[in-house]
């Protein structure tokens, strides 16, 4: 087998495409704007995807298989809606899959185990020894999304309407909510949730939250506690559906992780009944890398690959923002 494995991470920020070359090992990465159909409509996302393919997948070269991990993908429906949308490829083999999915595959090489992810929204997946797979959340910011940045920010902005209100203490996300969305006043928040919408920019208010949690903040400290008994709870019911028979390695994937103990330290009390007290596993590849490596198995050339060559290639071409086709 010869040719591309194409790969992509899609989300409500952005997507991510990357091209790995069969033949000669070289990795090309694109970026695009968002491709959660959820977030952004079928016509935006097939757009993002397309584009970012371009930028990868042209100069003649085949593609022996393709794999897209999208969020908001669940049903065979919206499957091969978004599939009929892309008209970049000609490939025998293309496949769409939620990007918990991918993630999973990205955090244990598609090997038994869990993955959480906590981004601009959350979702858990696992898979065990025989095979039989279970996803918990990823319902979306309206009746979802429990541990997810979006959930942090929410509980955050709260707490911030309840001290203006005079129904909470004085808490430091006060001036940093004013201070990261430009405003005057508290009660100018309103347009931003109302009138101008937007998931990811209020879920990037997670960021300072962990910031406030790590400078001691007991209330910001207390969202990211409710964050972490959330995400366990999703874990914790992945791991009893599947009925591993023994702890589970779980792969913590998503920018919100980043806040460290103060969301970490209580998910890891949360779930030493899944993990049998071994510390949580970082993903062995970047997000996207997880669809090429799906792509890989879907091609039968998954014994062609090095997952640590594919990690520093794809981490390479990520930070030079590299837009070159394999040769």
């Amino acid at each position: 087998m010869n040719g591309l494995l194409i790969g992509v991470d899609g989300g409500a920020t952005k997507t991510i495409a990357a091209a790995f070359d069969l033949d000669t090992g070289a990795v090309a990465v694109a970026e695009t704007g968002p491709s959660n159909p959820e977030a952004v409509g079928y016509d935006v996302a097939a757009a993002s995807i397309n584009e970012a393919i371009s930028g990868i997948a042209s100069g003649g070269k085949s593609v022996a298989a393709a794999v897209f991990g999208v969020a908001g993908i669940d049903t065979d429906a919206e499957r091969e809606r978004l599939l009929s949308s892309v008209t970049r490829l000609d490939t025998p083999v293309m496949l769409a899959v939620n990007d918990v999915v991918t993630a999973w595959a990205a955090g244990s090489l598609a090997a038994p185990g869990i993955a959480a992810i906590s981004g601009t929204g959350s979702n858990t997946f696992g898979v065990n020894a025989q095979g039989a797979a279970w996803r918990c959340g990823g319902w979306g910011h309206i009746v979802g999304d429990e541990g997810s940045g979006y959930m942090i920010a929410v509980h955050a902005i709260r707490a911030v309407l309840a001290y203006r209100d005079g129904r909470n203490d004085w808490t430091s996300l006060v001036p940093r909510l004013l201070d990261f969305y430009h405003l005057r006043h508290i009660e100018d928040i309103k347009p931003v949730i109302y009138r101008d919408f937007d998931k990811a920019r209020i879920a990037a208010f997670a960021a300072p939250a962990a910031d406030a949690a790590d400078e001691g903040d007991e209330i910001a400290i207390g969202i990211f506690r409710q964050a972490a008994t959330d995400l366990a709870e999703q874990i914790s019911t992945v791991y009893a559906a599947l009925e591993f028979g023994g702890p589970a390695e779980v792969t913590l994937i998503g920018s919100n992780f980043r806040a460290g103990e103060v969301f970490i330290g209580p998910l890891r009390e949360h779930l030493r009944h899944v993990t049998g007290g071994q510390d949580f596993a970082a993903p062995q590849l970047p997000a996207v890398g997880g669809s090429i490596w799906l792509a890989a198995r879907a091609a039968g050339a998954e014994h062609r690959m090095d997952a640590r060559a594919l990690a520093a290639s794809l981490r390479d071409a990520e930070a030079r923002g590299s837009l070159a086709t394999p040769p």
